[in-house]
């Protein structure tokens, strides 16, 4: 382990903490000496005691002088009484290392100390020459010494084999030798019978112990070992055809020329191979393999030359686009900031800047830098020639609309897919930053963000789908769920329409962001809600593998709410899911990401009853702190409208209606717009709830309170009636809180929406809304001092969290309990 890359010591770490593993043992050594408290290894060690993990430490030391005598004696065929007074020597000699001991008695033999007498009929040896050996304390210097007695071609063999790495096999080592250098098999079946090598199940050869590779590569001399490694590199790409060029062997040759990148090498060997770190990076990048391929990546543009701007304009370009995206999905930011301004000062044209720009948008996003990305964007779009205006507003935005909408009118599904595909390269251009421009337009003007849109699908469908267009047809779904421009049917349809272009346009790098809009937000305008929740963590996968650390985000954001809010998990398996997921953002150092989803995960422990702050366990910062930054951030709106969403529920949940009203007026302009998200499905019950109490209980702004709970009442009524399944239970429940406000005489119509609630809930499998209908009818039986009626659906609200998996809400709820038994 003490030569593990960050890449493989994270892996193994992401194994360790995961609470979702049981049963799970990992075995690992590393050598003490060679791991000091900077080496990474340290850390994570300290990391995995730091979370409770139990370690076992087996400190493996030399062996006994007993135990050397049973091997000699085992070798010899001698009884242990004859061979102590040589085991003790080689036991000194050799320090108890077993490998050592081993070795020394093969070197024994081979001087002439160690013999089998014919005569005697057994091994004899003499003893004071033996004393007098003078050996190395150093198992891997006296090695390389016994190496140096061997022939030329035989150590040549054992220097090229040791650059090969741990593993090479036959093909490979015969393209590293030059012809007439040596006999390869004759080589092999040497470093076999010297017990060098050994062959493995797979027919390739691995050294007996890396200790015995380091000695036979101490045979390089260290002055000329870059040159060395070096011409073994251009050795291997010179006898490899270019159908070999990939994978590990791709790798092994660009290792091994990297290694002499401190000689004189001249421009074209400078260029050539800062061309195969190019490839290299991207065949890692392929595999998903960032920090190998941000490693060869800025060793290819550190080959560059000052002036390869100018003669090497082509490799400099793709160099500088391949590392960007690498250091950014990497979480590489330093080198990120710095990368990024070479090819936006000296690319010759626009269109080459253009991919910059696109990570620089995602960089500044990610950073929670949303208001420059936005400018940003709009500055690109406007170069472009699709300008659109900042100040945009909602007439705007519904002539955009307007335009789509009679574009697509009496186009089926299988029309649209039948459109030409888009070739027009500026055009593809323009969609593609029309794409990016989507990430940051989100976050900063929800009007901006409609509008780009709407440019994407006309683009689309007036000049020729492009992978993107499935993206775009997503969106649009997305955007006619909002009140504004409604239309769940087509919404649907679009959605449709977008999961279909998957497979019809080869969008497969589209997935996640189809995904995220048809699940998030579309399919439960027809679909049970509570079937979204694997789709949008398969959508989660998808978007991690290509390193789209944004809809990863998005992704469990909406998971979680889907799981919780939704129901669409048991709450103990939800928490689990989101806590892995957050440690994973928070190892790839999405720190602006993992804060998102921190909200869902603290809102889950305190639903379970677990009395953590996560924001301390993850941030090293308090509950109340992290609000106050929060708060107080500029930008970071989505983030504060999931933090008062989470706020609220957990009020209302728990009873306290007191406090959920303060969260609502602290935010209630944003709880009745935009795509109908999960959280905006929450958003609007949760307002109806609130005004309807606040409405009953206060005598001054009354109107304004049953305006907050009649709106909510209205639009969950329209999306009761397109998915029944998923808002009518909510529906039942804010209008019983309607008629609890409407006083006495409508005590009998409260008492039976009650009832239809919990019913329909039940139905539909929604066990945490049927135990909060279950609690709000037991405030309404309470408060007409029904006392027995109160108490059944009480326990009846109880019953339902424990299925559910939220303890923190049995609890109080047996509190209420116990004061209704007095």
């Amino acid at each position: 382990l003490q030569w593990a890359d960050q890449a493989t010591l994270d892996l193994i770490g992401m194994l360790m903490l995961d609470p979702n593993i049981q049963h799970f043992g990992i075995l690992g050594c590393y050598r003490d000496n060679e791991v000091d408290r900077r080496h990474p290894l340290f850390g994570l060690l300290k990391a995995v005691r730091l979370n409770g993990i139990d370690l076992t430490e087996i400190h493996v030391g030399p062996i006994e002088r007993e135990s050397v005598n049973s091997i000699v004696s085992d070798a010899l065929c001698l009884p242990p009484s004859l061979c102590r007074p040589l085991s003790t020597v080689i036991h000194q000699k050799a320090g108890g290392v077993i490998l050592f001991v081993i070795r020394f008695l093969n070197s024994l033999n081979k001087q002439g100390h160690l013999v089998y007498c014919l005569e005697s009929r057994r091994w004899t040896w003499d003893l004071e020459k033996i004393k007098s050996e003078r050996v190395s304390e150093d198992f891997v210097v006296h090695t390389t010494l016994q190496m140096n007695s061997l022939p030329k071609p035989f150590q040549t063999g054992l220097m090229i084999a040791a650059c090969l790495g741990s593993n090479f096999n036959g093909p490979i080592l015969r393209k590293a030798i030059e012809e007439n250098e040596l006999e390869v098999d004759s080589f092999i079946k040497s470093g076999k019978d010297g017990g060098y090598i050994e062959e493995s199940e797979s027919g390739s050869y691995r050294w007996t112990h890396d200790q015995i590779q380091q000695a036979a590569y101490n045979l390089i001399l260290p002055t000329q070992r870059e040159s060395f490694h070096y011409h073994l590199g251009r050795r291997l790409l010179k006898n490899s055809a270019n159908c070999d060029m990939n994978g590990d062997f791709l790798f092994m040759i660009v290792e091994n020329m990297n290694r002499g990148t401190d000689l004189k090498l001249n421009r074209d060997e400078m260029t050539q191979l800062a061309r195969l770190n190019l490839q290299a990076g991207n065949e890692a990048m392929s595999t998903s393999g960032f920090h190998s391929a941000a490693k060869y990546l800025q060793q290819g543009i550190n080959l560059l030359s000052k002036d390869s701007w100018i003669h090497e304009y082509d490799l400099t370009i793709q160099l500088y686009d391949a590392a960007l995206d690498t250091y950014y999905t990497a979480g590489q930011f330093s080198n990120f900031e710095v990368a990024v301004k070479q090819p936006l000062t000296h690319a010759i044209c626009f269109e080459d800047k253009l991919n910059s720009y696109h990570h620089l948008v995602r960089f500044l996003t990610a950073s929670g830098r949303s208001e420059e990305a936005l400018e940003t964007c709009l500055s690109v779009l406007k170069k472009l020639g699709e300008e659109i205006a900042p100040n945009a507003d909602i007439k705007s935005l519904l002539a955009e609309a307007s335009c789509v909408k009679q574009m697509i009118r009496n186009s089926s599904i299988d029309d649209m897919l039948d459109l030409p595909k888009l070739k027009d390269s500026h055009k593809i251009a323009k969609i593609s930053f029309l794409s990016t421009a989507i990430r940051c337009s989100f976050e900063m003007n929800q009007v901006l963000f409609a509008i780009i849109i709407c440019r994407m699908v006309k683009l689309s469908l007036q000049h020729g789908l492009h992978s993107i267009s499935a993206d775009a047809f997503s969106l649009y779904g997305a955007l006619l769920t909002c009140p504004i421009i409604s239309d769940f049917d087509e919404s649907y349809e679009m959605g449709r329409l977008a999961l279909r272009a998957i497979d019809t346009l080869d969008a497969f790098m589209m997935k996640q962001q189809v995904f995220l809009f048809f699940y998030g937000s579309i399919a439960h305008c027809k679909d049970p809600l509570q079937a979204s929740a694997p789709k949008l963590l398969e959508g989660y996968e998808a978007a991690f593998a290509l390193g789209d650390m944004e809809s990863v985000t998005a992704h469990l954001q909406l998971y979680a709410g889907v799981a919780v809010w939704g129901c669409g998990e048991k709450l103990t398996k939800a928490e689990e899911i989101v806590r892995i997921h957050a440690k994973r953002m928070l190892q790839h150092k999405q720190v602006v990401s993992c804060k998102n989803i921190l909200i869902h995960l603290q809102q889950a422990t305190e639903l379970i009853g677990l009395h953590e702050d996560v924001y301390s366990t993850f941030l090293n910062i308090s509950e109340e702190e992290f609000f106050r930054q929060e708060m107080n951030c500029r930008g970071a709106h989505t983030m504060k409208l999931i933090l008062h969403t989470c706020r609220m529920y957990l009020a209302v949940m728990r009873g306290n209606m007191e406090l959920a009203a303060r969260e609502y007026e602290s935010n209630g302009a944003e709880y009745q717009g935009g795509i109908r998200f999960i959280g905006t499905i929450t958003r609007v019950f949760l307002a109806g709830l609130v005004g309807f109490f606040v409405a009953r209980k206060q005598t001054s702004d009354v109107e304004k309170w049953i305006h907050v709970g009649v709106r909510s009442m209205d639009t969950m009524k329209s999306w009761t009636e397109d998915s029944s399944w998923n808002y009518e239970h909510r529906l039942f429940l804010l209008e019983a809180e309607y008629y609890f406000f409407k006083g006495d005489k409508h005590e009998h119509l409260a008492s039976a929406k009650y009832k239809q609630s919990i019913a329909a809930a039940k139905k539909h499998k929604f066990k945490n809304d049927e135990g909060l209908a279950a609690q709000k009818a037991a405030v309404f039986h309470r408060h007409y001092n029904r006392k027995k009626e109160a108490l059944t659906n009480f326990q009846h609200a109880k019953a339902c969290y424990e299925s559910w998996g939220a303890e923190g809400l049995v609890k109080e709820i047996e509190i209420k309990i116990a004061s209704l038994s007095q």
